[in-house]
């Protein structure tokens, strides 16, 4: 039993490549109780419990864990991993825009978890969401507990998941009891009835979930995000991926006196804008917008590095946009990653690279193709 006790200890990692998941696709575990649970939180008088670097953690987790959210979740993606890996002990390759190397769609930590500054210059602190966990602790030296476009401060510096965090229910105390028995429940059907059946274990969200987290997507293997063909900018469909950053970061999609775009004239939700509109649908502009050669002209491929929702989720991603059915909707992750980057603003690609005028594609011109 010791010597068992011991290889969980210092050998889980190592084996978590072969623990878990029924299918990349599933959230759900299957696998022995004792990579995951120890029955006491000591062996020989040291703790069982381990952090994202593999060294004793002197605080036990709730149920018995032996890793809490972020040990757990990190490693180096390399398109096998049956666990999605949102940070790293080295640096990830991410590539232009982080859809070359082993970064997931979340993105990662990794640079702000590190303190590391980001590939484009940027302070750590402004690349990813500074999270309190079991194996990160820093908090943000500017913005404390403020988010960006936030109408309250949250009550305690960010977490994974809780009250003042994004997966699980959003009233549970710890990140632990937000997510309890989800990671054990059955998630083929994503509805987001509850937290198990919600896209990414966000509870209340929807959407179809790529098979390995967007492990080098292409047009044919991507998240489809929700969204929402808005007619008022204060409407808000609490299902979408832009909900969901709305509950931290309000003002920046659905704050009340905060109009992002009305036009006078009409009074729909348009242009002129005062910030970039979310939960937009692109096939509102003219059929000779710049915004219809999305993907291309005549052909709109689904382009990974700027992602865009649609208002109904089938069985498989949009692999083309029609530009009708509002399924060309422009989302906050259109731009950002929800976990960090390797740019400042937890930007998919270098802003402070992107010209007008200046021959280049990718990033803003994905969109604004004319520019």
């Amino acid at each position: 039993m010791k010597t068992n006790k011991k290889w969980y200890q210092y050998g889980v990692l190592a084996s978590m490549g072969v623990l878990m998941l029924a299918a990349p696709a599933s959230a759900k575990v299957n696998g022995q109780c004792a990579i995951c649970h120890t029955m006491h939180n000591s062996q020989d008088g040291a703790p069982m419990a381990i952090d994202a670097a593999g060294a004793p953690q002197t605080a036990p987790n709730e149920v018995l864990l032996l890793r809490g959210c972020v040990a757990c979740h990190t490693g180096t993606n390399d398109g096998t991993n049956v666990i999605p890996y949102v940070s790293d002990t080295a640096a990830p390759t991410y590539g232009v825009d982080g859809t070359t190397g082993n970064t997931l769609a979340g993105g990662s930590f990794y640079w702000v978890a590190s303190q590391t500054p980001g590939l484009d210059g940027a302070t750590a602190d402004s690349t990813g969401h500074n999270v309190a966990t079991d194996s990160m602790a820093v908090q943000d030296a500017v913005l404390l507990n403020n988010p960006p476009g936030a109408t309250a401060a949250l009550t305690a510096q960010l977490r994974c998941a809780g009250v003042n965090g994004c997966h699980g229910d959003s009233a549970a105390s710890s990140d632990f009891a937000a997510i309890t028995g989800t990671h054990h429940a059955d998630d083929t059907v994503i509805d987001g009835s509850t937290t198990a059946t919600s896209f990414r274990f966000l509870l209340g969200i929807v959407g179809l979930e790529d098979s390995d987290w967007e492990y080098m997507p292409t047009a044919t293997a991507h998240n489809q995000y929700k969204g929402v063909d808005r007619t008022a900018d204060t409407q808000n469909d609490t299902t979408t991926i832009s909900s969901l950053c709305a509950r931290c970061h309000n003002d920046y999609h659905n704050g009340a006196g905060n109009v992002g775009g009305t036009n006078p004239t009409t009074g729909a939700f348009a242009s002129p804008w005062v910030r970039h509109p979310t939960d937009f649908d692109m096939g509102n502009t003219g059929a000779t917008a710049e915004y219809r050669d999305y993907g291309g002209t005549g052909v709109n491929a689904y382009v990974v590095s700027a992602p865009v929702a649609s208002n109904t989720i089938g069985v498989a991603p949009l692999s083309s946009i029609t530009f009708t059915g509002d399924d060309a909707i422009v989302t906050c992750i259109s731009c950002h990653r929800a976990h960090g980057s390797g740019y400042a603003d937890l930007l998919r690609w270098d802003y402070s690279a992107v010209s007008a005028g200046v021959s280049g594609t990718g990033a803003c011109f994905e969109c604004h193709t004319s520019k």
